[in-house]
């Protein structure tokens, strides 16, 4: 068993981890260690099976999509195109620059195409370009450069946000509060229902409400009620309490009167429960789906996510982790707190069903071939399948009774072990073969290589920061996402010690795949 991959993938991770750890002055190695041991394991003759590649890549994508899936789809909406035209430049001035300093030197377009797969160290450009002619000269190239594109990813990752001297707990807050920024705050207050108009007619409190976009949850009136009517008729002077945002509420001011003090007190049964959304039973469903509110007379008035106060709105889905504020009657605390959950510790740690068939749904899909005119059949991957599918199930949150998300301890784990299983099998696999590759060749296609990735890669950090303005934990996201890099992104995370690049990086990583397969082919057709 000395000799297995089993051992060799637990040594490498084991020194890997103790390299990654030791700091001089501050600075370590972190993730990128993993890959250097990697490498000199592979030189070697200690390789990782490609086949622990694969499985490392499909757990560690899976769970960084389903958890981004939220954040990827407002991305998409608010600044999508804008930064998948910033990957497309990004991939557009590496291909170009690989392409013409090449040219120049009288190479061939297998080599050029090989050295620019290699940069980006895609191998479903290379896979692609490999379908338009066999060349085996494009292999060894890719070969050669692969490593070292892997290498200068991570590290440019690592040390750009020192070159530019960014404060990476600043970028973190200021990415926090510009997601804050897009949701007012949700606010309370007391109102007494002195309009003339309430004396001619009462209005339904739904009607109000549908009115004003607020939610009203407490009443005090002179009027006798039954206790379980939802829908009460609202009357002059009747005092109700509102939630809603600062323009709703002086909206629903206008409507029914004036102002009441926010200590008033109510005199009625009703308490304010603060909840962790962690049951089955509700996750992934929409607030108007779950019949048992209206039974319990519970009304959500605020939903907490991510750090982010949220005004509740009929279809909204509630996530794992959502803190509610809920308003219901003393007598049913107990009910409501087993409907909502409120206790992480008790969600399933790995409900292992929902994780193998989005991994197999996701390897189906990547394995469709679309076909395009002039440009030809193209997959998705094996990464992008599988990335894909977990970004959708993350926003749908359940389909039936299969709930798709996890816990954070178990999300944490999945990416955690699938990026030490993949750093550990790229490292051995590229290090076996580099040596002899530099043999072969020389170092001058590792220098176009590395000069148009670096300077690309410069290029469009200097441009978003500078130009744009750009908070850095989208840079980080974006320049990972554009070259598909899985490992950049882990660096990423682990830098910033959140999962903010991630969003950007899922958010252009589509894109960027199959535009970088198209590049591959189109090199060997025009050149």
């Amino acid at each position: 068993m000395i000799h297995s991959d089993i051992f060799y993938l637990f040594l490498i991770i084991s020194f890997g981890y103790i390299l990654g750890n030791f700091k001089i002055k501050g600075f370590s190695l972190d993730i990128s260690a993993m890959l250097i041991v990697a490498l000199v394991a592979g030189h070697y003759g200690m390789v990782v099976s490609e086949e622990f590649k694969f499985f490392g890549l499909a757990i560690f994508i899976y769970a960084v999509g389903l958890q981004s899936g939220p954040g990827f789809f407002e991305t998409i909406k608010t600044e999508g195109l804008k930064l998948n035209i910033l990957a497309i430049l990004l991939l557009l001035m590496i291909f170009g620059t690989i392409t013409a300093i090449s040219l120049y030197l009288g190479l061939k377009p297998t080599i050029i195409d090989g050295i620019f797969t290699g940069s980006l160290s895609s191998v479903p450009s290379l896979a692609a370009a490999l379908e338009i002619k066999n060349d085996p000269s494009m292999s060894v190239l890719f070969g050669m450069v692969y490593p070292f594109g892997i290498v200068a990813t991570v590290l440019f990752v690592r040390f750009v946000p020192i070159i530019f001297r960014v404060d990476i707990q600043k970028e973190i807050k200021d990415y926090e509060q510009t997601q804050k920024s897009k949701y007012p705050e949700v606010l309370v207050k007391n109102f007494k229902i002195t309009n003339e108009n309430f004396k001619k007619e009462g209005i339904k409190k739904s009607k109000l409400e549908k009115m004003t976009d607020t939610i009203i949850h407490r009443i005090e009136s002179k009027e006798k009620y039954q206790q379980d009517l939802d829908d009460k008729v609202l009357h002059y002077g009747d005092i109700i309490r509102v939630s809603g945002t600062k323009e709703n509420l002086e909206h629903a001011g206008i409507m029914v009167g004036k102002e009441v003090q926010n200590d008033y007190s109510f005199h009625d049964d009703m308490k304010v429960y603060r909840l962790l959304v962690t049951s089955k039973k509700i996750i992934g469903k929409k607030i108007s789906n779950i019949k048992e509110l209206k039974s319990y007379r519970a009304v959500i008035t605020k939903v907490r996510r991510s750090g982010i106060d949220i005004s509740p709105y009929p279809d909204m889905t509630l996530m794992l982790g959502d803190k509610l504020y809920v308003v219901a009657p003393k007598k049913y605390a107990n009910e409501i707190t087993s409907l909502i959950g409120n206790n992480l510790q008790k969600y399933p740690a790995a409900d292992f069903l929902p994780i193998s068939l989005g991994i197999v749904f996701g390897i189906l899909l990547g394995s469709i071939p679309f076909s395009f005119p002039v440009i030809g059949t193209i997959k998705l991957s094996f990464v992008g399948g599988i990335l894909i599918t977990a970004l959708i199930l993350g926003r749908l949150g359940r389909v039936g009774p299969i709930v798709w998300q996890m816990s954070p301890n178990s999300t944490t784990l999945m990416k955690t072990l699938g990026q030490l299983i993949f750093m550990a099998a790229i490292g051995t696999n590229a290090g076996k073969y580099l040596l002899q590759s530099i043999k072969e060749n020389g170092f001058i296609p590792i220098y176009i290589g590395l000069f148009g990735l670096i300077f690309s890669l410069l290029v469009i950090t200097i441009f978003c920061r500078f130009v744009l303005k750009m908070n850095f934990l989208k840079i980080l996201g974006l320049l990972s996402g554009s070259m598909t890099s899985t490992p950049s992104l882990t660096m990423a995370n682990n830098l910033t010690k959140s999962d903010y690049p991630s969003i950007s990086y899922a958010a252009v990583y589509p894109l960027a795949l199959v535009l970088a397969i198209v590049m591959a082919q189109l090199a060997l057709k025009v050149l």
